[in-house]
């Protein structure tokens, strides 16, 4: 499952196309690091936040590049690994001498590669992990996604505008899994939700049947249930078999194409909460969507999304800095407000780093992600 591409760079640079300019091909590029699972058993996600992110940088230097210079990836495999994720992190910042990072990794592993880049002064921006502490007390980290805390009080939320109460939770015991439960915890008991089950499963589990007869057996009128695709494939396959008919609340692990591939007919009315919401009317939303079934062949996920716009964001605040400076770079991420990206609306940036921003609800309808519903509340969407 770890094995893979151990020490495998790969330097992606998008030439400019059709753009003058001699100064662009004499000037040094401005490198910009990307940690990514390209292998293991988070690849897809992994293949998925790179295409994002090249999608991004091609249109960046077809408009020009920055600052006059165009812009180079240096990628690193991370698998998902903390260490991994140490060890590049450290590589970027020390060899390849990276201007910043595009964290495109899981809670983990960017938990492990926002101190490394924080304490070296190059600005970190993570695009989906969800863990509060990738971010918390590091000038230089930043954050796209949703905060767990954040997704899980939407959870909660969820469940109550549907008029069901006995909530069975069951969660991936990782770094993951335990910030969507607090959040979803904290807002439950606020708003009268009875918990009636809850239990922890390592990832990789395949076989959920005992853990669902238990669940089945609780009451309990709603699941709400945390995990990666794979997992959660297997999950609602397996729900559906032994008869456990009652609606399935993920989170953003879900949303992906595999989950859809995994689980096939079983998926079907399953909710999630995300932020890449299809069937957004906004210009920037679709023509990613477009522009990601025609590189990759496949429909876009969150996490694609997530990279495309962590990398369009930064660019556009290193463009208003005027200088790649990582200072002057984290202060006027932190001035940005009400940008629309491929992930949602952001209303701006908190002092730790932390979007404020929308969240959307998808369904399983026919196949496919369509939105449910999104929420905009401030009481539910401050970190």
């Amino acid at each position: 499952m770890r094995k893979g591409w151990l020490g495998l760079v790969l330097v992606v640079s998008v030439l400019l196309l059709g753009v003058p300019g001699a100064a662009l091909s004499q000037a040094l590029p401005i490198k910009v690091g990307v940690l990514a699972p390209l292998s293991g058993f988070a690849a897809a996600d992994g293949k998925s936040v790179l295409t994002g992110t090249e999608i991004a940088l091609e249109e960046i230097n077809a408009r020009g590049g920055l600052l006059g210079r165009r812009v180079e990836l240096v990628v690193y495999d991370d698998q998902a690994d903390p260490k991994q994720a140490v060890s590049f992190a450290r590589r970027l910042v020390e060899l390849d001498r990276v201007s910043f990072i595009v964290g495109g990794s899981y809670s983990g592993a960017s938990l492990a590669a926002a101190p490394v880049a924080n304490e070296a002064g190059v600005l970190f921006l993570a695009a989906y992990a969800v863990h509060p502490d990738v971010t918390r007390g590091k000038p230089f980290a930043f954050r796209m996604g949703l905060l767990g805390p954040v997704q899980g009080r939407v959870g909660a939320q969820l469940v109550q505008d549907l008029g069901l109460k006995r909530v069975a939770i069951l969660t991936i015991q990782n770094d993951f899994g335990r910030a969507l439960e607090a959040g979803f915890r904290e807002h439950a008991g606020r708003v009268g939700l009875e918990l009636v089950f809850g239990e922890l499963y390592p990832l990789g589990t395949q076989n959920f049947t005992p853990v669902l007869a238990r669940i089945r057996a609780s009451g309990a009128d709603v699941l709400y249930a945390s995990g990666y695709y794979a997992e959660a494939a297997n999950l609602v396959r397996q729900a559906r078999a032994l008869g456990l008919r009652i609606p399935v609340i993920g989170q953003e692990g879900y949303d992906s194409p595999k989950f859809l591939e995994l689980a096939g007919p079983a998926a079907e009315g399953v909710l999630l909460t995300t932020t890449l919401d299809r069937d957004s009317r906004s210009p920037e939303v679709q023509d990613f969507l477009k522009k990601y079934r025609v590189k990759a062949g496949i429909p876009a996920d969150m996490v694609a999304a997530s990279g495309y716009s962590a990398l369009k964001v930064l660019a556009a605040a290193i463009q208003k800095a005027g200088r790649l400076d990582p200072s002057a770079v984290a202060w006027t991420l932190k001035s940005m407000a009400n940008l629309d990206t491929a992930v949602g609306h952001i209303y701006r940036f908190t002092d730790d780093g932390d979007p404020v921003k929308t969240v959307t609800v998808q369904v399983v309808r026919k196949g496919e992600f369509r939105r449910f519903r999104n929420y905009t509340a401030m009481t539910l969407l401050r970190p």
